[in-house]
């Protein structure tokens, strides 16, 4: 958001009480807010996601989001609430549950690599989020321990807690962020989207003539979470590259020829390894699936029968009896419309998809936005690393 936004663009908004700041970057700014839509009705804290209207380069993004959002409604999704405008009608607003405890990728520098139980924990979670995603028909395409949110169980049990950090057993992980997601029932994706350090092989090759599977693309950037909770570092990296676009460079060229390995220091099961290499495969037809995945013996250690076929009953039952939404479909769309009145759909055309120039502008964005930060893509700093036994040192 630019310096010119105002600090609290809903100081205006009946039932908004501006707390803080969560984050900002190149596509907005996400601050808290405490929510009370009625007298004397209930109270909550909310996450709202704050554009500028005039420096929205691309609407498609944000309906896209909207609309792909909207409809999951999962434990292990960021629940979408309500699109708006702001009354100055300067800025267009998402308000979405709050996560109390931040992202993985912050709770991974402070804690370390997990252990074996805990990275499974999260990463069951994941899954079964993602799973329901793919069973209606929305594929992320920007799956990264960023956009894994972590909220506090309502029965998390304090004896667990260390210090001022939760124990990964009293936290529950929701998949957010669907600013770059496709709703792939009824489109494949052709357009190359989401993060280098967790693309996928296939989403590298794309282009307007090569689609690919956004399904197995999200496994393989699941698989890549799965191992930076296991060893605190990406699996495709080149740390002595000379300039930022030759470590880009190389790291892409690795990720293109499936190249990785385990640290030999930080030893896994067998069991672990082997689900790696089965979603970390650079043949998406030799990929795991998600069901693959669940029937796994290292996956499904501690799960009831009954989970692996949860999703299926949620999604014909939410099919039957649609979950109440707090804004119809309608009611969103004439936001959309109010919002984009200026003209245009953005810089590919109304349903358009992002042009290469428009992707690399979008991966140099995120990276000039890690440096400001102070984060390395490639690599999860943590107190772990500082001591001596990390593999590589973080880029500054």
């Amino acid at each position: 958001m630019s310096n010119s936004a105002p600090v609290n663009p809903l100081s205006s908004a009946p039932g908004y009480t501006l707390i803080k700041t969560l984050g900002s970057g190149a596509f907005g700014s996400v601050l808290l807010y405490r929510r009370q839509l009625s007298p004397g009705g209930p109270v909550e804290e909310v996450a709202v996601k704050v554009i500028a209207r005039d420096e929205c380069a691309d609407f498609n993004l944000v309906s896209r989001e909207v609309h792909s959002h909207r409809q999951l409604v999962h434990p292990h999704v960021i629940r979408f609430k309500r699109l708006g405008l702001s009354p100055d009608k300067r800025f267009l607003y998402m308000v979405m549950e709050y996560a109390d405890r931040g992202d993985l990728l912050d709770y991974l520098r402070k804690r370390g690599r997990f252990r074996e139980h805990e990275a499974r924990w999260f990463f069951q979670q994941l899954v079964f989020g993602l799973d329901y995603c793919h069973q209606r028909g929305v594929v992320n395409r920007d799956l990264k321990p960023e956009n894994l949110l972590l909220k506090r169980t309502p029965d998390a049990r304090q004896e667990l807690t260390q210090g001022d950090l939760e124990h990964p057993f009293n936290l529950h992980l929701k998949i957010a962020d669907f600013g770059l997601s496709k709703e792939g029932v009824h489109s494949a994706p052709k357009s190359r989207v989401g993060t280098v350090t967790y693309m996928a092989p296939e989403v590298l090759r794309a282009g307007p003539s090569r689609r690919y599977d956004g399904h197995k693309a999200d496994i393989w950037s699941a698989g890549i979470v799965l191992y930076v909770m296991l060893f605190a570092r990406a699996p495709f990296d080149d740390p002595l590259a000379a300039t930022d676009k030759a470590r880009r460079d190389a790291t892409m060229s690795q990720i293109l020829r499936g190249e990785w390995t385990a640290p030999a220091s930080m030893p896994v099961t067998p069991e672990c390894m082997d689900l790696l290499r089965g979603i970390l495969c650079a043949d998406p037809a030799q990929r795991l699936s998600l069901s693959a995945i669940m029937s796994h013996p290292w996956f499904s250690v501690g799960l009831p029968p009954a989970a692996l076929t949860m999703n299926t009953v949620l999604v014909r039952q939410q099919t039957v009896t649609p979950p109440p939404y707090e804004q119809s479909v309608e009611e969103v769309n004439a936001v959309l419309a109010e919002a984009n009145r200026r003209g245009g759909g953005g810089p590919g055309g109304p349903g358009g998809e992002m042009s290469e120039s428009g992707f690399m502008t979008m991966i140099e964005d995120e990276l000039e936005e890690e440096q400001r930060r102070g984060n390395a893509p490639y690599m999860v700093e943590t107190t772990y690393q500082q001591q001596g036994h990390g593999h590589g040192a973080a880029r500054r």
